[in-house]
């Protein structure tokens, strides 16, 4: 608060000398008044302005403060704090091992998220229905114009209810990595090491359980879970999947009922867990009708075809990821609710009901053979009549929509190019398995064949490696020594400049800012314009004829050449497999580089496979690809100045054990781990182009979009024959 400044004696006295002096010029200064008073009115106005944006920003400020300093009083669909925003200030919380916060923040995360979807999907289930009651324009016209003026009805309502929902936060933009984080549970993987830190052990064996629904061969969390149950004083049947719908709550209650042997119990809780199912089944078809970057601009009925595949392909996955209670699919889920059902029909003397039940198990699966007898059982049963053998209208409704879907998508598998999720089950499967039923004495025999031929194989594969890398002519040129550390190595000769060339000037033709990284078009530093090409995307520009074929062909073979001389060269026992490629240029802006700090590096120093603190520990925790194993840069050009390679344990990047310059056909390859962090010096001037690749042994994690291509590329090829 201003109040009336008080001054010391001695500054008083000499303030009234300079005010007599001041007087004197008074009638100078008078003379210019008038002019100075002409300006002010302009800058009362310009103040004015100022003053009010000031005031918004104060307001935004305090808005901010307040949620921040009253985070106990932070509901779900706050303006400011969001799911998005909640879950990295719990990432944050975790690095800084400030465990309180961190659970509040990762279960305000998680409030936050399921009130959001929660409101998309009653947003679109709403107008889904009321457009299709609406009276249209078009009734009397074709089916596509009543399809399309639907859509924008539907549009229109979904547009208001969501405005009306989310307010401010309608048109934020979340990421896709942000969501796919929720979908996998992460939030109750920070939270589960949380809660033990704070002594919640039966909140963490909650949270580890949770995590473990979705991931059943999560080693560490199944060790965890262990743990927390041997310490905590709790039973394995206290702990609860926090995501488990209601529909699954019912149903469980259901089969402890059936086993219990109380079966009107039985029937209350199954009829309940298949209404729930049902109205669950409607939210996860709804939840699928998502944003669809294609990648690249196809004609309108191409774009509407290509959108409603990728949703179609969400939609599918629904009846699966419900019938998934107790971290496994059970295929039977379905069927299962009627098997119970005609059981405990007949327990409490509703005959008809039981023949209902046992009619729509039946057009569930007309093989049933359990169901076939107990149809054979009720036939002969006194009183029972033909009509009551009437499958229920709702699962038989339920059964035509997964028909159709399943239809409609091996349509499309197999008149376009998709790669669907099965796409490597039949691809290198080196597992080795016996059927329980294999006499002992072959068992010994039958897995030392299989271990023969595997070995063969990956003799084979060795040889066939050899042959191809030799032909090139590679030449190591920096090796562990020379590079300061343990697996590294840079060896030149992987293209020729032709190759480069070719493939700088795709990468700059097809090339869109931000590619990899959610459209950011400097993800780095803000000195430098990044530009990347997925196989995926060049892929699809094969497709539309944008491109040639001959240059993804170029692309993959040189691509693999890469990965087989990094499994010789480190001597490998088990095969890579791509996880990820990109062909990226980083492009130096002209009025950045004037002065440019040293430190503002092109991609700052980091770990592949971990996340690099300060104190130089590397947590290999998610959003890090904790699978990846190698890693490797493949150069296309040196005509940039900067944009060296560097490897150190210096975040600043100020210092370094081995510095590689770029150059055509040069690729530097290393391991993943904590023992290689690397970064790029700045590049200063022109464009510095390269094509990344990381490597994983897990091939659960192998590259969809390298399928895609080489698929696309061998229909093309037979058709050419």
């Amino acid at each position: 608060m201003w109040g009336r400044v008080k001054y010391p004696l001695g500054v008083l006295l000499l303030m009234v000398s300079i005010t007599s002096g001041l007087e004197e010029n008074t009638s100078g200064l008078e003379e210019n008044t008038s002019g100075l008073e002409e300006n002010t009115s302009g800058l009362e106005e310009t103040t004015s302005r100022i003053e009010e944006t000031t005031s918004r920003i104060e307001e935004t400020t305090s808005r901010i403060e307040e949620a921040t300093l009253g985070i106990e009083k932070i509901k779900p669909g706050h303006a400011v704090m969001t799911y998005d925003f909640l879950y990295k200030e719990g990432v944050s919380a975790y690095l800084a091992e400030e465990w309180e916060k961190c659970i509040r923040y990762f279960e305000l995360s998680l409030a936050d998220w399921h009130w959001w979807k929660d409101n998309v999907a009653r947003c679109r289930r709403t107008c889904s229905k009321e457009s299709a009651k609406s009276e249209l324009f078009s009734e009397k016209l074709s089916e596509d114009e009543r399809f399309y003026e639907r859509a924008v009805r539907n549009t229109l309502c979904v547009v208001n209810c969501k405005k009306s929902a989310f307010g401010s936060r309608m048109d934020r933009i979340i990421e896709g990595v942000m969501k796919e984080n929720f979908e996998l549970r992460k939030p109750y993987d920070y939270l589960q090491l949380c809660y033990f830190k704070m002594d919640k052990l039966k909140e963490a064996a909650d949270a580890a359980a949770t995590v473990l629904a979705v991931e059943p061969n999560h080693e560490v969390m199944k060790t965890n879970l262990k743990y927390y149950l041997a310490e905590g004083n709790f039973a394995a049947s206290e702990v609860n999947n926090l995501e488990l719908q209601e529909y699954g709550k019912e149903y469980i209650k259901g089969n402890v009922a059936y086993n219990n042997g109380d079966y009107k119990a039985t029937v209350a809780h199954m009829e309940k867990s298949l209404a729930l199912f049902y109205d669950a089944f409607e939210v996860c078809h709804h939840l699928c009708d998502n944003p669809f970057d294609q990648g690249w601009f196809p004609d309108f009925i191409a774009s509407l075809a290509n959108h409603y595949t990728f949703t179609l392909r969400c939609k599918r996955r629904c009846s699966w990821r419900l019938s998934n209670l107790f971290g496994e699919i059970m295929d039977d889920f379905f069927s299962s609710y009627f098997n119970y059902l005609q059981y405990s029909y007949y327990q409490v003397g509703d005959v008809k009901k039981a023949c209902e039940a046992v009619e729509t198990a039946l057009a569930v699966n007309p093989n049933d053979e359990v169901q076939i007898r107990n149809k054979q059982f009720y036939v002969t049963e006194e009183g029972v009549k033909d009509d009551y053998f009437i499958p229920r209208k709702n699962a038989v409704a339920f059964m035509k929509i997964q028909e159709f879907e399943e239809q409609l998508m091996q349509f499309i598998d197999t008149s376009f190019i998709s790669v669907n999720d099965d796409a490597f089950l039949d691809e290198d499967d080196d597992d080795i398995e016996l059927s329980s039923d294999t006499p002992k004495n072959k068992k010994s025999q039958s897995l030392m064949q299989q271990i023969s031929e595997k070995a063969r194989a990956l003799r084979k594969r060795a040889v066939a490696q050899f042959k191809s890398v030799s032909q090139m002519g590679i030449r190591v040129v920096q090796t562990e020594k020379e590079l300061g550390g343990e697996g590294r190595m840079v060896a030149d000769g992987f293209a020729t400049p032709i190759e480069c060339l070719v493939l700088t000037e795709l990468t700059k033709i097809a090339a869109i800012e931000g590619d990899g990284y959610k459209q950011n078009s400097s993800p780095h530093t803000q000195s430098e314009y990044f530009q990347g090409v997925t196989l995926g995307r060049a892929g699809l520009m094969v497709h539309a004829k944008l491109i040639a074929e001959e240059a993804l062909d170029l692309i993959i073979d040189i691509t693999n050449h890469c990965r087989d001389y990094m499994e010789r060269y480190f001597n490998l026992k088990e095969p890579l497999y791509f996880d990820f490629t990109h062909l990226v240029c980083r492009t130096a802006k002209p009025e950045m580089s004037v002065n440019r700090s040293l430190t503002d590096l092109s991609h700052e120093v980091h770990v592949d496979n971990c996340i690099l603190q300060d104190s130089g520990e590397c947590l290999r925790i998610p959003p890090a690809y904790t699978y990846r194993d190698y890693s490797a840069l493949l150069y296309l050009n040196d005509e940039f100045e900067g944009g060296d390679f560097i490897f150190t344990h210096d975040r600043s990047g100020l210092s370094h054990e081995a510095i590689v310059q770029p150059t055509c056909g040069r690729m530097i390859g290393f391991t993943s781990g904590p023992e290689n962090p690397h970064g790029v010096l700045p590049v200063l001037d022109g464009s510095r182009c390269a094509i990344g690749m990381w490597f994983t042994h897990d091939k659960r994690y192998r590259e969809l979009e390298r399928k895609l291509a080489e698929t696309l590329l061998e229909r093309i090829k037979d058709k050419n024959i």
